[in-house]
């Protein structure tokens, strides 16, 4: 059976008949980024054996594990490093394959001897959490783990899929939906004991990964155009200097500094004057483009600063489980005065303020 799911009266149906065909037995292929992937219960040896003749040659024909979210993880793989923590927190769901070594006690033991053979053939496990969309639907109200092999690519075939692939009759269903803008496949990082190790560069790119692993510190005003660029500024620039390094190069030493607004608009620059009062300290906002504090940007940091009271009210409001990853930036919990509007002295002295705060915020920090 070949449903497009552009054309379906309901996709929540194809959900359901793809989740019933593959609880009883059956290999469905279903829709990722790049391309395709054939997909079995864990649980049926059989089955598994049917997708993996789909398998990319070029992959070791390893399959992919799909989890329902990040949480599951922990029931599948050894504990991981802390910067492949923040990358599944903040990559998942999403295009990232996670190959990390497998837990010996843990769900795999429980796994028919045939499957575990094919899922973990050297000790290292391949997991995802597939984008929002079908897959992930899916996997979510399958009664058990779900294998995906990436369709290899077939000579003289049209397609992944395509009637004309050789084999592709042993399928019992086929979901298909338009190709995605970016259609290239998920990213594949290999979580060694030294760090992470980037095997395939797909969606994400290296730099993203080094960003989406590492320490995020999040500065938060009202507009992000004056108070948090600053301190975001000031503090790349402080911390480039304590570890020795330039300000750019800070991302691939793990350190993540940002700035957000919680009224703030997408995409305004800096005000001038505080670009102005932020190069005289050796940093530079002319790049600057403003952020909305959303609940999704809150939290993906590790620790979030507030400049003043009523931005850690309104980051608490929008994420009250950041409680306990929430401070201000001054060291007794005062407000850093807004000076937008004002002249140029007054945000010299804002810069100051902020320099030492920053300072003192690192040294508490232990950087």
């Amino acid at each position: 059976e070949r449903i497009d799911l552009a054309g379906a009266d309901d996709p929540r149906d194809v959900v359901h008949r793809a989740v019933a065909c593959l609880a009883q037995g059956g290999v469905v292929g279903l829709p990722i980024e790049g391309g395709a992937c054939v997909a079995a219960s864990a649980l049926n040896p059989d089955s598994v054996a049917r997708a993996r003749a789909f398998a990319r040659p070029d992959h070791d024909r390893r399959p992919t594990l799909l989890l329902r979210g990040a949480e599951d993880a922990d029931d599948w793989a050894d504990s991981p490093t802390e910067a492949a923590d923040r990358l599944a927190r903040r990559a998942w769901p999403g295009p990232l394959c996670l190959v990390v070594a497998a837990r010996a006690d843990g769900l795999t033991a429980r796994l028919p001897g045939p499957v575990r053979d094919v899922l973990i053939p050297d000790g290292w496990l391949a997991l995802r959490v597939p984008s929002p969309g079908p897959v992930l639907d899916v996997v979510r109200l399958v009664p058990g783990p779900v294998i995906a092999f990436e369709v290899a690519p077939v000579r003289g075939s049209s397609g992944p899929l395509t009637a004309d692939r050789p084999g592709v009759e042993s399928l019992e269903m086929i979901i298909e939906s338009a190709p995605r803008r970016e259609n290239r496949p998920a990213s594949v990082v290999r979580v060694e004991p030294g760090g992470l190790k980037l095997t395939r560069a797909g969606l994400f790119s290296e730099a993203e990964v080094a960003a989406l692993s590492g320490t995020i510190w999040l500065f938060v005003c009202t507009g992000n155009t004056c108070r948090s660029p600053m301190a975001e500024a000031i503090c790349k620039a402080t911390l480039a200097r304590r570890i020795g390094c330039k300000p750019e190069g800070l991302v691939e030493r793990g350190h993540v500094v940002m700035s957000a607004g919680v009224g703030a608009s997408d995409g305004a620059p800096a005000a001038p004057h505080a670009v102005e009062a932020v190069a005289r300290r050796g940093a530079s906002l002319k790049a600057h483009a403003s952020l909305r504090a959303t609940p999704t940007v809150l939290r993906r940091a590790d620790l979030v600063i507030a400049l003043a009271g009523e931005h850690l009210d309104a980051v608490l409001d929008l994420a009250p489980d950041l409680a306990g990853r929430a401070r201000m930036l001054h060291p007794e919990g005062f407000d850093v005065a807004d000076p937008i509007g004002l002249d140029r002295a007054v945000y010299e002295e804002t810069a100051r303020e902020i320099e030492e705060y920053v300072a003192r915020l690192l040294d508490d920090l232990g950087v």
